[in-house]
């Protein structure tokens, strides 16, 4: 028999499943009786622009030294295993995962139709109400702090399907969602056996493939020019689960840095910039883009679109930015600055 339910909440940098990354992810055990269990949750680094950051509240800084989906990907499979997949708007949540594992080279284990929505089933356990989580949980008297977190939707989401259990347990929908995911457990032909925080087995793939996964690792750590010692000994951490020798991590470590990322400069910090310098902007910021553009343009910096060697600065929503545009600038030495800079070159002091 299955062992209940998989709740599942994604962040994400945009709304496109494939174009856009998984920025943070939380998932949380139900038992078939509706009983809510452990809470697990990681952010993600998404190796790009946050986006929507307004929504989700995640900053650049939070996640520079967050793993990246590969690493996160074998918990994720082992959380997921033998359970019914859940979530609010679960055919977006379903879509982004299986995007990941597209990417990182493996097969989500969840079919499209393998998933309960518990957004969906609001028309049927609460008609008249409307469907999103908070007016979910404010028709069972449930609180749902720190929304638009990964962590607290999927325990919000828990137990507003704890709710629906206990209004009809006898439901179909149940018996028949728990089935379908016994039935993938049984004809699962994963190619690992997947690791948990216990010791299990690592991955069962080739020795290559996990140096590959360190190295990456190690890259997203160099990202702001050092390494700091959490980086360090999460990459020892991260060996020692996939059964790679620590020498073979201090070969990496002794490997040449790639080639630090100058010209970044903190939120406020002096850049001369004479008008008529070229600029360009990136991220979501407080203001509309056009209006940012427009003003700009009338105070004589014209806003490019592209980040080449002839641009003199990049305004970013967040300067810790991991997107394309501010990686490209600091490759080239251009300053990347935050939002509140804006205020100095239109003179909004």
């Amino acid at each position: 028999m299955s062992a209940g339910f998989a709740v599942v909440d994604v962040e994400t940098t945009g709304l496109v499943a494939g174009r856009d990354r998984v920025a943070e992810i939380g998932i949380v055990h139900v038992d078939s009786d509706g009983t809510v269990r452990d809470r697990w949750e990681t952010l993600v680094n998404p190796q790009r622009d946050l986006g929507p950051q307004r929504i989700h509240g995640i900053r650049a800084e939070q996640v520079r030294d967050a793993p990246l989906f590969p690493d996160v990907l074998p918990e994720v499979a082992r959380r997921l295993e033998g359970r019914a997949f859940v979530a609010h708007n679960a055919r977006f949540d379903h879509r982004f995962l299986a995007a990941e594992f597209l990417r990182a080279g493996e097969q989500f284990p969840v079919g499209a139709d393998d998933v309960v929505c518990t957004m969906r089933l609001a028309r049927t356990f609460l008609p008249g109400v409307g469907r999103s989580l908070q007016d979910c949980c404010n028709a069972f008297g449930l609180p749902l702090e720190d929304a638009h977190t990964a962590g607290a939707d999927a325990e919000a989401t828990a137990h507003v399907l704890s709710a629906y259990l206990s209004m009809a347990p006898e439901h179909p929908v149940w018996a028949a969602a728990l089935e379908r995911s016994a039935a993938l457990e049984r004809s699962a032909a994963l190619a690992w056996s997947v690791p948990s925080r216990a010791g299990h087995p690592g991955l069962t793939r080739g020795r290559s493939d996990h140096l590959a996964r360190l190295r990456r690792r190690l890259a997203a750590a160099w990202t702001d020019g050092m390494l700091s010692p959490e980086s360090v000994a999460g990459l020892y951490a991260e060996a020692d689960r996939l059964g790679v020798a620590e020498e073979q991590v201090d070969s990496l470590l002794r490997e040449p840095a790639p080639a630090p990322s100058g010209g970044w400069s903190p939120p406020g910090a002096p850049v001369a910039l004479e008008p008529g310098r070229r600029l360009v902007l990136t991220g979501q910021m407080r203001r509309p883009r056009h209006e940012i553009t427009e003003r700009l343009q009338a105070a004589g910096y014209p806003v490019h679109p592209a980040v080449t060697r002839a641009v003199a600065l990049v305004i970013a929503a967040d300067p810790d930015t991991q997107s394309t545009k501010a990686r490209r600038a600091r490759a080239y030495g251009i300053p990347v600055v935050g939002e509140d800079f804006l205020r100095t070159l239109l003179g909004e002091h």
